[in-house]
């Protein structure tokens, strides 16, 4: 019991000091702290680094697409592969690679001891006249033996008078024969000497031997394609492939300066033959073909360059 009244004492107490502290403090009474949320960390966002200004591209004027340098290439303006029309054995070969020749000069010749011999055959039955001579020596006689004849129709048989009639005109019309066949001696003749002349080779153009395929005593068939390669050098092509944007800026007939690579090198003037209209959308390209003069063959070809078009 004792113990009882103890404890209801002691929670008396504890009620009556906490009533107390509410009515002396009121609203001022420290509030109770709520409990703090958890909130996820934000880290802070870091601000742009200043990045240095960029230079604006150039503009590519027409004028500046027209003045850059473009690769080329140095070419022969022809390359001819020289063979004869008829077939046979090589007789003599009169040029060898590297020489320059002339057009109409003979570089090779086919055997040609058989037309030849046709050859004079035909200019002696050419020039033979005794056939004509004989047939006109007779048409003359016929014919005055013809007007003695009709002179005389009154005193002779008219059979007689018929007879040299008809002897006369034989005899012109062996003339008029012996004259067709001085004609036919002669075309015969002219054939023999272009039979002839197709077995002599030729050179077509001025230029460079750059190969010789064969060699005397070798059989020129049909399966061979060419005797001798010449190429032409003067002038040369120079062979351009320039961007697309440069094709307004390039006309027929405009000049540009061709610089060849090293060891050649310098500046050679070239003036613009073809502009292609077929154009490379692969590489975005355009062909050019330059007319460059090279008096003397001084420039070689086959050489790669660079090519700058007047701005």
């Amino acid at each position: 019991m004792i113990a009882m009244r103890t404890l209801l004492l002691g929670a008396a107490g504890i009620g009556v000091v906490a009533l107390g502290a509410y009515a002396i403090g009121g609203d001022d009474a420290p509030a109770v702290a709520a409990p703090a949320v958890a909130r996820p960390a934000v880290s802070p966002v870091s601000a742009p680094s200043a990045q240095p200004a960029q230079p604006a591209p150039p503009i590519d004027t027409p004028v500046a697409a027209a003045a850059r340098p473009a690769d080329c290439l140095i070419e022969p303006s022809q390359v001819v592969k020289v063979n004869t029309s008829v077939e046979g054995i090589v007789g003599y070969v009169a040029a060898d690679r590297g020489q320059f020749v002339r057009r109409g000069q003979v570089v090779a010749q086919l055997r040609s001891g058989v037309e030849s011999a046709g050859l004079a055959v035909a200019r002696a039955r050419a020039a033979n006249s005794y056939a004509v001579g004989a047939a006109e020596s007779r048409e003359r006689y016929l014919d005055a033996k013809q007007q003695r004849s009709q002179r005389l129709s009154r005193y002779i048989a008219r059979d007689a008078v018929e007879e040299a009639e008809a002897n006369a005109r034989a005899a012109s019309m062996q003339t008029r024969e012996a004259e067709l066949g001085r004609r036919v001696a002669s075309l015969e003749f002219a054939q023999s000497q272009r039979l002839l002349a197709e077995r002599t080779v030729r050179s077509p153009i001025d230029g460079v031997v750059t190969q010789r395929a064969m060699a005397p005593g070798e059989y020129r068939g049909p399966d061979a394609s060419h005797i001798l390669t010449i190429a032409q050098i003067d002038p040369l092509h120079v062979e351009v492939f320039a961007p697309i944007s440069q094709l307004r800026t390039v006309a027929i007939g405009d000049t540009a300066w061709v610089i060849p690579e090293d060891p050649v090198g310098g500046r050679y003037q070239a003036r613009v033959k073809v502009i292609d209209r077929v154009f490379d959308a692969a590489s975005g390209t355009f062909g050019l073909r330059l007319s460059l003069p090279n008096p003397g063959n001084k420039l070689p070809a086959g050489l790669r360059c660079r090519i700058e078009f007047a701005a």
